[in-house]
């Protein structure tokens, strides 16, 4: 669909959270049926700083209605798009640019920010459809995986010098440390530029336990594992996205404790407890390129149910 004669990009803070509401609606309706994935906390949230008149982005109106929006928040010297919807009567390429171009061209009149991260899970047009002023996206195919919980298996072989425990704040700078040495020259340290640092790593486990923006942290399903010494080698991040519905929010091991087990055990262990908590299946995403994690998902029954693209301007 090509723009309508009545269709403007206006400001975010313009639009009250009573005109954003069907719209979200919608969204939260798509975000259940497509990825099993309660949308309501984060939805609320972006009502209530609607509300406030405080979220930063754009809307799409057509006449009285609100067919789309995208928000954004500025991180250091990135910027992250964190959320772009546009109704099904209205998605199109062309309505889908128009918000994409306003953000960016805010995001670019920040003289402190240099780099873009996207992750639009509902975005219906590809990288290269993108109509974009300046700088191209890099476009990182990714999946969304689901697997049923009713058939996990009971061990998995792991070295006897590995131990694992459930997840405690204690362990914080240490997790930290393991996701910046995991992820040291991985394609997804491309994607999310937090992962290449011990401080970022950091910020990245903060927005995890704190932010409902990968679902309710579940520390009861969380491991880690350690080593001889007592040090932590990997660690498996697990939350709630729905009642029935757990999720892996990240699961990673070091290089000189991979290829031994270590990471099917976590993800056992994260994956028994979820359904010890009444979870009946779970979810995770992953990318395309990354055939080693991908054959140990499936490995679980973990299938792909959604793809999307991960996308970065960097710089901006």
């Amino acid at each position: 669909m090509p723009p309508g004669p009545g269709a403007a990009v206006v400001e975010l803070p313009l639009i009250g959270g009573a005109e954003l509401a069907p719209l979200l609606e919608e969204e939260k309706a798509r975000w259940l049926r497509l990825l099993h994935w309660d949308f309501s906390p984060l939805a609320e949230l972006i009502l209530r700083y609607a509300a406030m008149g405080t979220l930063e982005g754009f809307a799409l109106k057509d006449g009285g209605t609100v067919a789309g929006y995208a928000y954004y928040v500025s991180e250091g010297g990135k910027g992250l798009l964190g959320d772009l919807y546009v109704l099904g009567a209205w998605r199109s390429p062309a309505h889908e640019n128009l918000l994409l171009n306003a953000v960016l061209d805010r995001l670019r009149s920040m003289p402190w920010l240099r780099r873009v991260e996207a992750q639009l899970m509902h975005l219906g047009m590809h990288s290269g459809q993108i109509a974009s002023a300046g700088r191209p996206p890099a476009a990182f195919p990714r999946q969304f995986m689901l697997a049923a919980l009713d058939a996990l298996p009971a061990t998995v072989p792991v070295p006897g010098d590995l131990h694992f425990e459930r997840w405690s704040a204690y362990w914080t700078d240490a997790a930290a440390e393991v996701i910046a040495e995991a992820y040291e020259g991985h394609v997804d340290s491309e994607i999310n530029n937090q992962y290449q640092s011990v401080a970022g790593a950091r910020r990245f486990i903060e927005n995890i336990v704190r932010y409902p923006g990968c679902g309710y942290f579940a520390p009861d399903c969380t491991w880690v594992a350690l080593n001889r010494e007592g040090c932590v080698v990997g660690v498996c991040f697990a939350s709630r996205i729905a009642p029935a519905t757990g999720h892996i929010a990240q699961i990673c091991v070091v290089p000189a404790a991979q290829g031994c087990g270590a990471g099917a055990e976590l993800l056992r262990r994260s994956l028994h407890s979820l359904r010890l908590s009444g979870a009946t299946e779970a979810s995770l995403t992953v990318t395309s390129s990354n055939s080693r994690a991908i054959r140990l998902y499936e490995a679980f029954g973990f299938r792909a149910i959604h793809h999307f693209e991960a996308l970065v301007w960097d710089p901006l």
